[in-house]
């Protein structure tokens, strides 16, 4: 059966690129819109991402006489989404944002065109970082999609109550949240949810790969029932249960940052990416940092950049397991052109119109995330304090994303498997990991 729905969706690719070579170069000359998918508002914006986004396809009307729509996504539903649209051969976008820790879902059902050859004669090709092109690429050599950045995750943390930064390691955590306990705020607050894959993103996986622990294995398999594990999740109940971690880790939505932009929790778990959202913040001291989100991108104008220059807000890698290595999950955002997309040519363009030094600038910084193309990295804007740690962090303690053949399905499985052990401390770890992995498992026979 396997092999029977591998042979269908190979054929379905090779039929859609002969569809896309012998229409889609007439749809631009004929100036069809280009219809794009992203997790942006450019319509409503609510933040330097979505502003970033309004004004470029504003720009690129003027200058390319391009008409382009944006439809926008939810962040944790347009990969799912892409993939149901192109299986069920509706409409799909010309061009899409994805996720590279979606780049072997994709693969294995077909989703994307292969762009290989195509990104190879570009001239922006050279100036491609190979970290961010390799989460682009597939174990066979294709390049499935264009990177923009890449982002990794880290401690932000106040220096008020971290006087000598965070400490590096789960047992020195532990010591320092129990003196701090006598007084608020909170030792730690992060994304902690049920079911939410980017609990596992942030901060279980990172915690994981510091033990020495796998989550998934090079078949596509969950692995995740191991020692590893289960001392992340010992680790974690003691945080809840000596009440070192703030309640609202657990909550939903985007409770889990409030504590931290209160001043009521001492650190945060965040991506590079955050200092977008993380406005207003208020330091224990009662400081308060209010970001502005329109007009001209400063990044020392929003909240987490004015509390980082005044000294108020450190970075640190995310402490690890005693004599282990700090771990930091790198995801790439990128661009990619679906199968069955109509407008092929408009949609490489409009890549190329990205994939130059300016606009990577003005996308990696609005997005909070460090760019792609070298000499996008090299640019003023990245040597500031707040970009050479965040490099930093990459350089030494990035990991790539966890190979699961169906990543949605694995990671929140693993995320729901986690927090009922914490939540329901009655329940025995190992049996719950191994029926959580045993469940995954059994989907892909």
């Amino acid at each position: 059966m396997k092999a029977r729905k591998i042979a269908f969706l190979v054929c379905f690719a090779l039929i859609g690129a002969l569809v896309f070579n012998a229409f889609g170069s007439p749809a631009a000359a004929q100036g069809g819109t280009l219809q794009i998918w992203t997790k942006f508002n450019d319509q409503n914006p609510q933040n330097t991402q979505d502003r970033w986004l309004a004004d470029t396809l504003a720009r690129y009307r003027a200058e390319k006489g391009v008409e382009v729509v944006n439809t926008f996504q939810p962040f944790d539903q347009i990969n799912a989404k892409l993939n149901v649209a192109v299986q069920a051969r509706g409409e799909v976008p010309d061009l899409s944002y994805v996720d590279s820790q979606q780049l072997g879902f994709f693969d294995q059902n077909g989703v994307l065109m292969d762009l290989t050859d195509w990104v190879k004669s570009r001239p922006w090709f050279d100036d491609l970082d190979e970290g961010a092109l390799a989460a682009c690429t597939t174990p066979d050599g294709k390049i499935l999609c264009v990177p923009s950045h890449s982002a990794v995750h880290f401690l932000y943390y106040w220096t008020d109550v971290y006087p000598d930064g965070v400490p590096a390691t789960t047992d020195a955590f532990l010591a320092k949240a129990a003196e701090l306990k006598a007084a608020k705020p909170n030792a730690f607050a992060f994304t902690g949810k049920l079911a939410e894959k980017v609990s596992v993103e942030r901060f279980y996986y990172n915690l994981i790969a510091s033990y020495g622990g796998q989550i998934a294995d090079e078949e596509g398999r969950a692995v995740w029932a191991n020692e590893a594990t289960m001392k992340v999740v010992e680790f974690v109940r003691e945080l809840f249960a000596k009440g070192y971690a703030a309640q609202e880790s657990l909550a939903p939505a985007f409770d889990n940052e409030q504590p931290f932009m209160r001043g009521e929790a001492g650190a945060f778990v965040a991506g590079s990416y955050s200092y977008v959202y993380l406005t207003p913040i208020t330091a224990p001291d009662g400081t308060k940092f209010e970001g502005e989100i329109t007009g001209a991108f400063d990044p020392e104008a929003l909240s987490v950049g004015a509390a980082l220059k005044a000294g108020k807000l450190g970075i640190a890698p995310q402490f690890a397991a005693p004599g282990g290595k700090p771990a930091s999950l790198i995801l790439a955002s990128a661009w990619a052109i679906p199968m069955g997309a109509k407008n092929v040519e408009a949609a490489k363009a409009f890549i190329d119109f990205q994939m130059t030094t300016a606009e990577n600038i003005a996308y990696s910084a609005a997005y909070g995330a460090f760019p792609a193309l070298k000499s996008a990295g090299e640019a003023d804007a990245f040597k500031t304090p707040y970009w050479t740690e965040v490099a930093k962090i990459q350089r030494e303690y990035a990991i790539p994303s966890p190979t699961f053949a169906d990543y949605d399905k694995g990671i929140t499985l693993l995320a729901d498997a986690i927090v009922r052990l914490i939540t329901n401390p009655s329940l025995d770890i190992m049996a719950t990991l191994q029926a959580a992995q045993d469940e995954y498992n059994a989907g892909l026979e």
